[in-house]
């Protein structure tokens, strides 16, 4: 939530190309609009009462970003800027070209004295004679530079801020970054002896994205990264040719393709433009009774544009392609509150309130794609040019969310607190006579240091929280409780001569679709030493959801092989504890530090009619159709499951545990079949652990924050498919750590407990210095001016042998989650930033 208004986490400009034969990356953030130099506030709503407020939005928790106002006292100029440089903390750690040389010529020796191993002589036909590192060919130092001016004042009655920011974001990779124009207006007005108190707010942005091909999953060919991975180090980036024309150095297959010349040649570029505001009114009826009126909107136009030149292996093959999609997402909302507060006496508060909210949002979308054309020169912008015309895909579709809310909140002499809360919603996605459903939600506490028998405890302060809730998961797209029919090429026919596109399902009808629902209770406790110089909290939670939404797949015949469905239940319990001091507090120093450690654990309950469901797809050649996970009863959500590995035989044969079966000899096999299979790996961490430190002396400050996560599992589907010497059968490099590994040449890749890695780390998230300053008055009419600089991701500490353990590829299946895959993920940033704040 932005100011009220619900923010949609649709894609704004719709998903990559696919060219690896798996699945392009995930859209970039739709919060990309926002500047974060006009955040005022984030507030995290997680205990049960609290989430229960906002009943089906409520499943994975609230963010509640409230933006800058102005403030009364005159007006005010604020401009800061920064730049930053960031390179990549980490490169894909392949054979150099000496080593990829003296690799081959060394398994051509070997196969000179035995044909039944090594490489054959072709192989030396493969080589070069360059010596390219591809992991930094396609890196760079990405440079960034952000300027934001901001405008605020006014008086009792008036108060605005308008703010207009510029970004220009490098990506550390090539030919992909990110620009940002954005401007902001808030304003709040009091008419009537403030009787009537309107506000508005409006941010609007320009969002211009370059992307980059690279691989969500993948299968035999693939993107940038698989290139790096694997093209071959002894050949150049660009050549010559005999007529002196220089261009990028291809191999002539469509499969395996320069990464530079990927990132350069193919343009894929996308413009949003979005626009979020809303309109409010607060108008006191009577002295203790307010109506308030919230009407908001946001809207979001995208434009997403590709070409694939004819001089790119990928767009050889189909003769250049050009494709352009269009995108719009519109979503308004209406809320309606009337709220009564009042004192009875010196012991009774009371406050009600009861609301009326519509939200409804409409998707469309408008995809159009050319091959075949007779120059690169037009790009995408002459699409009728191609010769060969895709048929255009186009789609529409509207969700409405209508809900009813009171809530009432009793407090006796400060020290007893009540709330209820009542939420009832609907949801059109849902089949009949199950698209309303309640929440209900109740929670008390208990201000313990205002009891008297606290008087002579070490605690300042002290409370006593205790709720209960439910909320609900809206987690179903529009129509997914009814069959639905798409014009496809599964149902294109030709009847005589003449090709005809027909309507065939693409969805199965779910008449018992409901609302994933979460119970959930917690207990909190927060506490207060030496006058709150030392504060916290102590949370415990328990959430039961059922119902939960799974796409599975349904018996057959029926028109499509899965549907939507209401299927288990799995139970998430854990424990939280914030702990903040101030060591020092004097007039020339201050010292604030903090640390949060956070324990969760989750289970399956119950899966219905299934004794499990597999998720999370395996990347790479030679890979299709194998999973690596399963959600399984009695485990947690993201467990890994398959293989055992049992080591190397004396002929470099990988060996796997068994149980059963004919080659299960001594408890191992060489043949990973079902009664090798077991649970191998969690992807949940044991716990988690910030720390934060905020130091001030004179006009000097620095801060630091470091991350860590423990226990946690990573599957390495980058190493199962890359750190192979089998690659080199194809003339395909590998990661240097195959080097050591004892399986055999021929042997396949796969996937077993072996690439199950343990991903515990301590990030040193970020280091800031600053210095504060007055400007003389003669220098214009400055008043005050801050300095700083800082650096992002400085030090990591690990064991885990990819580019980084905080990975998020999407290899679910159906829509089921998947978590701690790692494949060919795009390299996190090492950044330092500079930066300059000066006030008017």
């Amino acid at each position: 939530m932005i100011d009220g208004v619900p923010i949609s986490n649709d894609a704004t400009a719709g998903s990559g190309f696919d060219v690896a034969g798996g699945s392009p990356p995930l859209a970039r953030s739709p919060l990309n609009l926002l500047n974060p130099a006009d955040i005022g506030s984030i507030t995290i709503l997680k205990d049960a009462s609290a989430t229960a407020i906002y009943g089906s939005r409520g499943a994975n928790g609230v963010i509640l970003i409230e933006t800058k106002k102005g403030a009364a006292g005159g007006s005010s100029v604020e401009y800061d800027t920064y730049v930053a440089a960031a390179s990549p903390a980490k490169r894909y750690d392949v054979l150099t070209a000496s080593e990829f040389r003296s690799f081959i010529q060394s398994q051509v020796a070997l196969h000179n004295t035995d044909s039944t191993r090594g490489l054959d002589s072709t192989a030396l036909g493969t080589l070069g004679t360059a010596n390219t590192d591809w992991a930094r060919a396609i890196t760079r130092t990405g440079a960034t530079q952000n300027h934001n001016l901001r405008f605020a004042g006014g008086s009792d009655i008036t108060r605005y801020l308008a703010s207009l920011n510029y970004m220009n974001q490098q990506g550390v990779a090539l030919s992909n970054g990110m620009k940002r124009l954005q401007g902001r207006l808030s304003a709040t007005h009091q008419a009537l002896n403030s009787r009537l108190r309107l506000g508005v707010n409006v941010t609007t942005s320009q969002v211009n994205d370059n992307f980059l091909t690279y691989e969500n999953t993948g299968g035999f060919a693939g993107g940038v990264f698989e290139n790096v991975a694997t093209f071959n180090p002894t050949q150049p980036i660009k050549v010559t040719d005999s007529l002196g024309v220089t261009r990028f150095f291809e191999t002539g297959s469509t499969s395996v393709r320069n990464p530079v010349a990927l990132a350069e040649q193919i343009t894929d570029q996308a413009t949003t433009n979005r626009t979020i505001g809303n309109l409010s009114a607060d108008f006191d009826l009577m002295p203790n009774l307010t109506a308030r009126i919230n009407v908001g909107a946001d809207k979001t136009a995208g434009l997403r544009q590709l070409y694939i030149p004819k001089s790119n292996p990928i767009g050889s093959s189909v003769g250049g392609l050009a494709r352009q999609g269009q995108y719009t997402n519109v979503s308004k909302t209406l809320q309606a509150q009337l709220s009564f507060r009042r004192d009875f006496g010196e012991a009774h508060s009371v406050d009600v309130v009861g609301a009326y909210e519509w939200t409804q949002v409409d998707r469309d979308s408008l995809i159009a794609e050319s091959h075949n054309f007779l120059s690169d020169a037009f790009s995408f912008n002459n699409m009728g040019s191609g010769t060969v015309v895709v048929p255009p895909t186009s789609g529409g579709r509207m969700d409405r969310w209508i809900s009813f809310l009171t809530r009432a909140n009793y407090g006796y002499k400060e020290r007893y607190f009540v709330t209820g809360v009542l939420r009832y919603d609907g949801r059109s996605s849902f089949a009949p006579g199950h698209k309303w459903t309640a929440f209900p939600g109740i929670s008390a506490s208990w201000h313990l240091s205002r009891e008297g028998f606290m008087a002579s405890s070490p605690f300042s302060e002290m409370r006593l929280r205790v709720g209960y809730g439910v909320v609900g998961n809206p987690g179903a797209a529009a129509y997914s409780s009814i069959l639905t029919l798409d014009a496809s090429g599964d149902a294109r026919y030709v009847f005589g001569t003449n090709p005809v596109t027909g309507i065939a399902a693409n969805r199965n009808a779910n008449p018992d679709l409901r609302f994933e629902r979460t119970s959930q209770i917690d207990v909190g406790l927060d506490y207060g030493l030496m006058q709150n110089r030392i504060s916290g909290s102590l949370e415990y939670y328990v959430k039961n959801t059922s119902d939960l939404l799974l796409t599975v797949n349904v018996p057959q015949p029926a028109p499509v092989v899965n549907r939507l469905e209401n299927v288990g239940k799995i139970r998430n319990k854990g424990f939280e504890l914030s702990l903040d001091a101030l060591p020092i507090s004097r007039s020339s120093m201050t010292w604030r530090a903090g640390i949060v450690l956070s324990v969760e654990r989750n289970k399956v309950i119950d899966l219905g009619p299934y004794s499990f469901i597999t998720t999370g797809n395996v990347s790479g050649q030679g890979q299709s159709g194998q999973t690596s996970q399963r959600v399984i009863p009695g485990f947690p959500i993201g467990s890994f499951y398959g293989p055992v590995y049992a080591g190397v035989d004396s002929a470099g044969r990988q060996l796997f545990r068994c149980d059963s079966g004919t080659s299960c000899v001594n408890g191992v096999t060489t043949t990973a079949s079902a009664s090798t299979r077991a649970v191998i790996g969690n992807a949940n961490p044991d716990f988690t652990l910030g720390f934060h430190s905020e130091l001030t002396r004179g006009r000097f400050d620095v801060s630091m924050l470091v991350r860590g996560s423990f226990g946690q599992d990573v599957f390495n589907n980058t190493a199962l498919v890359y750190a192979t010497k089998g690659n080199a059968l194809q003339g395909k490099n590998f990661l240097r750590d195959a080097l050591n590994d004892p399986i055999r040449l021929r042997d396949p890749a796969v996937y077993s407990s072996r690439w199950i890695e343990s991903a515990s780390f301590v990030r040193l998230q970020n280091v800031t210095v600053g210095y504060s300053f007055d400007i003389p008055s003669g220098v214009g009419s400055a008043r005050t001016a801050r300095i700083y600089v800082s650096g992002d991701n400085l030090l990591l500490l690990t064991g885990y042998s990819g580019l980084d353990p905080e990975v998020f590829n999407d290899a679910s299946i159906g829509g089921i989650i998947t978590r701690g895959v790692d494949y060919l993920s795009y390299p996190r940033a090492r950044t330092v930033t500079a930066g300059l704040r000066v006030a008017f």
